[in-house]
């Protein structure tokens, strides 16, 4: 299990005597989040927990290559100076470097995107599209994105406020981390990301997931459904259970996961028909 450190991680290569299609995950954490926690379901007994991305998806996908990436996504006492983009070029530049040293440069690539993860791979992958001299490999390798609840269109600040501790949530409501801003309800920042992504989503499968459980300390769900399906033709969207924290967290023999990998595999394949 890796550090909770920023940058990309690689947690899993493929099974040595795999003869299939090898494939490249990569998971971007959202707001509030870090690389390892965000995709780990805590069971009640010591030692019993889940991190699917190392603990149950290699068994299913055995040609996968499993990267985490982190960066500083705190919502109280946040002092990085990275945004959006700035993170989504350092996810671009380190994944490049990784596909470099570690091989497999044509591999297919789908991205998984947690919340605030989600918007920021957009935004990598247009930038990966306008750089192709640059990042051409990932333009061309890059099939499909598995989104959990990620707010193309922004939630209200308020909602943001219920992922941190209560006595964190007073602190945030004087501080708050700089992505608050950028994710506030059709934000300037986030319209302009979707437009300049619409423009290229025709190239990806996309799969779009909306929270079923309410947050019940807020008392409605983070994201809505209108704001984490973007309708797109090429996009399939469905209810997972959990809400916006625990729709990204399995266990074993979680039917939820089944639904996930099944989506994660068909997404290589590339763009929806």
């Amino acid at each position: 299990m890796p550090d909770h450190q920023n940058g990309l991680q690689v947690l899993q290569e493929p099974d040595p005597g795999y003869r299939g299609q090898l494939l490249d995950v990569v998971a971007v954490h959202g707001l509030n989040g870090d690389p390892v926690n965000t995709w780990t379901h805590k069971g009640s007994v010591l030692r019993s927990s889940t991190m699917w991305l190392t603990d149950l998806l290699p068994e299913k996908l055995p040609g996968a290559r499993i990267m985490t990436f982190g960066y500083d996504a705190t919502l109280v006492g946040n002092t990085s100076t990275g945004g959006v983009q700035s993170n989504a070029g350092v996810l671009l530049a380190d994944l490049k470097y990784a596909r470099e040293r570690y091989e497999g440069k044509n591999r297919p690539i789908v991205f998984v995107g947690h919340s605030l993860g989600g918007i920021i791979i957009k935004q990598a992958l247009r930038f990966a599209h306008d750089n192709e001299t640059e990042f051409s490999d990932i333009a061309k390798c890059a099939k499909g994105i598995v989104f959990f609840g990620t707010p193309h269109r922004g939630a209200d600040a308020a909602r943001w406020a219920n992922l941190a501790t209560d006595i964190a949530a007073a602190v945030f409501r004087r501080s708050p981390s700089k992505f608050v801003e950028a994710l506030r309800e059709n934000s300037e920042d986030l319209m302009n990301i979707s437009e300049d992504f619409c423009l290229i989503a025709s190239n990806y499968a996309i799969f779009s997931f909306y929270e079923e459980n309410i947050y019940t300390s807020l008392g409605k769900v983070i994201v809505e459904q209108t704001s984490a399906v973007m309708g797109l033709p090429n996009e399939e969207a469905m209810m997972l259970g959990g809400n916006h924290s625990s729709m990204c967290k399995f266990k074993r023999g979680d039917r939820r996961f089944e639904i996930v990998w099944r989506h994660i595999q068909r997404a290589a394949k590339g763009p929806l028909r």
